[in-house]
């Protein structure tokens, strides 16, 4: 055991190389209910159905999460999601509820009878078909700590024994619940699971990953930085854990982090991860928002500042959109991975990527907007073009800023929007494109606007002005989603010779004595029919 544990330090225990990452993390709880086989009784067969939509694909890890303090296998430290306690526990007189919460136990069951469990049987299916199989934790979950619900069966037993743990400030959803990781037993908590879950899992893992970003409360408003020394100490025990168990079973286990795509933030939030990444504590790093997406993730930024370091950076494509379930489109997913990819991202990491309402409410057949040029209902299909800039040469794609929707928990995006226009001023935002339109020539170019308010105005896209329009283009690539009162869509034609690789500078001008504000903005490369270059 000496000589492996000389081995391992001395980095001659490796992970096998993988150039680029597509990973797939799965929250779990929708493969658990069961919904792409329409809430059947849930099978070992089931399971490796799940786990084969994505196989197919050109995603390398598949990520699954075992929880937070409702655990997908039985554990010492937390009941498994929907067990009632042999009925002791419910939602009251919602019977339609508990019946739900208590089918996932049941489905559980099932495969428990078969000597597996959600996280072994997922995982396993996954080393089968070649993909590398991690575990996910969600670090402080907070779907379940709710007291007004009044539903024993959604809280667990830590959590409801234990108020005297609570962070008990409101700075963001459900964070008056959330757990304080300024207390000890707190983390104690937290790395017993862990440790549990890597005794237990070991033999079958490639790595494990660490989700600050569920959710990305851990310390009171202002108290993050000083006590983010107590965060380092337990990614410090994690790691020599992983360690521990990669020496026990030869080989190399990879523990990985994601967090908020920026630094200073991290720390505000008591996560100093350029202090982990120096300390040779991660093997790769995730930046990633919460919820509602981000667009444009300053990518480049954040790998700048991780300073001299070879540890790869990925980031998180979310299933959210501009606002609350108004989901990227595919379009919008290409543009955002060519956008990750072109600043040096070295992969892309799908977070509550759901097949759920495409294999469930449409049956596994493509669904389409009413314009059928748009579709916003994520397919196994998609994954296949999103590792590479290559595979994403010639895909139509939507490129768009972040409108400041993304913002939660104190973090503030990066972002020009909304860009105010006032008279006589002339306003810029950039937004980044990663194609290259002189190499591979778009068809055509839309550029989209929104304000909040119907105005006239000179608009320049690199110092060039255009001024083409095609209102028509709004309903045909589905712009007006959750258009406000007063608020108004615009579709110019870019000349494809105005536009670059890189950052494209959009300046404007009102010509009415009036401010407004430009509250979105997209470019839309086509590269041909949606059939043959794929859906905007």
């Amino acid at each position: 055991m000496v000589f492996f544990m000389l081995f391992l330090e001395a980095g001659q225990i490796k992970a096998q190389t993988i150039g680029s990452r597509l990973i797939y993390n799965s929250d779990g709880t929708d493969a658990l209910g069961n919904f792409i086989f329409h809430q059947r009784p849930l099978s070992v067969d089931d399971i490796n159905a799940y786990v084969d939509l994505v196989a197919n694909t050109q995603a390398t890890t598949f990520m699954m999460c075992s929880g937070s303090d409702f655990l997908h296998y039985r554990s010492k430290y937390g009941r498994i999601f929907g067990d009632n306690s042999n009925g002791t526990l419910n939602c009251g007189n919602d019977t339609t509820y508990n019946k739900n919460l208590v089918s996932y136990y049941r489905n559980h069951l099932n495969l428990e009878k078969k000597g597996t469990d959600l996280i072994d049987a997922s995982l396993r299916r996954a080393k089968e078909k070649k993909m590398e199989a991690f575990i996910t934790y969600r670090m402080n979950d907070l779907h379940f700590n709710d007291t007004t619900l009044h539903c024993p069966i959604l809280y667990s037993d830590f959590w409801i024994t234990h108020p005297e743990y609570w962070m008990n400030e409101d700075i963001g959803w459900r964070s008056t619940g959330a757990l304080n990781f300024c207390f000890k037993e707190v983390r104690e908590h937290r790395l017993n699971i862990i440790t549990e879950q890597l005794e237990k899992y070991g033999e079958l893992i490639d790595g494990f990953d660490l989700d600050f970003m569920r959710f990305i409360v851990y310390f009171k408003s202002n108290e993050g930085e000083k006590n983010a020394y107590l965060m380092t100490n337990l990614v410090k025990s994690i790691r020599a854990k992983v360690d521990e168990i990669s020496v026990k079973h030869g080989k190399k286990i990879l523990l990985s982090a994601r967090v908020p795509p920026d630094l200073d933030f991290c720390l505000k939030k008591g996560l100093n991860v350029k202090e982990w990444v120096h300390q040779g504590l991660l093997d790769f790093v995730s930046i990633g928002i919460h919820w509602v997406g981000n667009p444009s993730l300053p990518v480049a930024k954040f790998k700048a500042g991780l300073g001299k370091t070879t540890i790869p950076a990925y980031a998180s494509i979310d299933n959210g959109g501009y606002t609350y379930r108004e989901a990227f489109s595919d379009g919008m997913i290409r543009g955002m991975a060519s956008h990750i990819l072109a600043q040096g991202g070295n992969g892309i990491y799908l977070f509550n990527c759901f097949f759920g309402e495409y294999m469930l409410k449409y049956d596994r057949k493509l669904h389409l907007e009413k314009n059928a040029q748009v579709c916003r209902v994520i397919m196994p299909d998609l994954l296949s073009e999103l590792r590479s800039l290559e595979t994403l040469r010639k895909r139509n794609k939507i490129y768009c800023l972040d409108d400041g929707g993304s913002a939660a928990y104190g973090y503030k995006p990066e972002t020009p929007l909304p860009l105010s226009v006032s008279p006589g001023d002339f306003p810029t935002a950039s937004i980044y494109v990663g194609d290259d339109p002189e190499k591979d020539v778009p068809e055509e170019a839309i550029l989209f606007l929104r304000s909040d308010k119907p105005v006239q105005f000179n608009l320049f896209v690199n110092g060039a002005k255009v001024e083409a329009q095609k209102p028509e283009y709004i309903n045909v690539f589905d712009r007006a989603k959750n258009l406000k009162k007063d608020e108004k869509n615009y579709a110019f034609i870019v000349p494809v010779s105005c536009l670059k690789q890189g950052d494209n500078k959009i300046c404007l001008h009102s010509t009415q004595p009036v401010i407004f504000k430009i509250q979105r903005l997209e470019i839309a490369l086509k590269y041909g029919d949606v059939k043959t270059n794929g859906y905007f």
